[in-house]
């Protein structure tokens, strides 16, 4: 059995960003599998596409999360001690750059097509620009992650870092370029005076939502991007990057979910209080309805009949 080769003093700018990344990851994880439960139970009557790309995006994670469980074992348990387990990306190259871009690019056309809903045939130029700056960076994390594999290395050269900055340069600027054109229509929709009428204010949160999750997401893409290109001899670029897909999966589904305390919210506006004079006194009719949140069914409840205050 060959020795094995000596432990750099650098060990820890290795082996800390793998570590952290993961585990981050994996809390991430948690969340989404918290997030389709809510989605699930609340849920069950959107539109069949619609649901086809939530559980195929949670598939997706679910296989991104167990390798990157084979690749923790591999780093630092059947590698323990070993160096070169450390600087082998083994399952990375698919779980983290392939995967991820997948979920990413479904996304943030998802976005797309809600920027096209609100924009209307308008905005098709905008949305052309986000949808091509969206597979110019998957076809990059495609690219990186053949590459890494065949190189069998996290860092391979003037090449692969020029994919990773084509790959988070993309990403960035695609969801700039949404959390934009979101908070464009908030501030149009505001200075037209629009934004007092429930439906309105409504509208508001969800792109409110929108904005703030982008934002979130830009941001992890410029600290990954500023990573590479500060320390382009380090792997610290693989702790932001390693929770890249989780931050867009969980993005949808919170998006999608903030329609439960939207629906709340629209069942309160809906009670309506008539009074009826009878007598000295008035009567109230209190009479309230709730639709389901894809308008499918309605329910409404008994009036009630009481004598108000004169």
């Amino acid at each position: 059995m060959s020795a094995l080769p000596p432990i750099p003093p650098n060990i820890t700018h290795i082996a800390a960003p793998l570590l952290f990344g993961n585990l981050w990851n994996w809390t991430l994880y948690g969340a989404l599998v918290v997030q389709l439960y809510v989605y699930s139970y609340n849920f069950s009557d959107d539109k069949k596409l619609l649901k086809l790309l939530v559980y195929a995006i949670f598939f997706l994670e679910t296989l991104q999360t167990s390798l990157s469980g084979a690749d923790l074992y591999y780093w630092f348990v059947s590698g323990y001690g070993d160096i070169r387990h450390l600087v082998t990306p083994y399952a990375t190259s698919f779980d983290v750059l392939m995967i991820e871009a997948v979920v990413s690019l479904s996304v943030q056309f998802f976005f797309v097509y809600r920027i096209w809903i609100l924009g209307g045939k308008k905005s098709w130029w905008l949305c052309f620009i986000i949808c091509l700056c969206s597979t110019i960076d998957a076809a990059a994390a495609f690219t990186g992650g053949i590459y890494t594999h065949v190189h069998s290395r996290f860092a391979s050269g003037g090449t692969l870092k020029a994919l990773a900055i084509v790959w988070l340069l993309g990403s960035t600027i695609a969801d700039i370029l949404i959390a934009a054109m979101m908070l464009y229509y908030y501030l149009a929709r505001m200075h037209r005076g629009m934004g007092g009428s429930f439906n309105d204010h409504i509208l508001l949160r969800i792109v409110r939502l929108i904005i703030e999750t982008n934002v979130m997401t830009a941001s992890v893409g410029i600290v990954s991007l500023l990573l590479v290109l500060i320390f382009p001899r380090e792997i610290y670029y693989t702790c932001p990057t390693s929770i890249f897909g989780k931050l867009y999966s969980n993005t949808l589904l919170v998006s999608l979910n903030n329609r439960i305390s939207l629906r709340e919210a629209t069942a309160i506006n809906e009670v309506e209080v008539i009074s009826l004079p009878v007598a000295t006194k008035p009567l109230q009719v209190v009479a309230s309805r709730s639709e389901s949140n894809m308008g499918t069914s309605i329910e409404r409840s008994p009036i009630a009949y009481k004598a108000a205050a004169p």
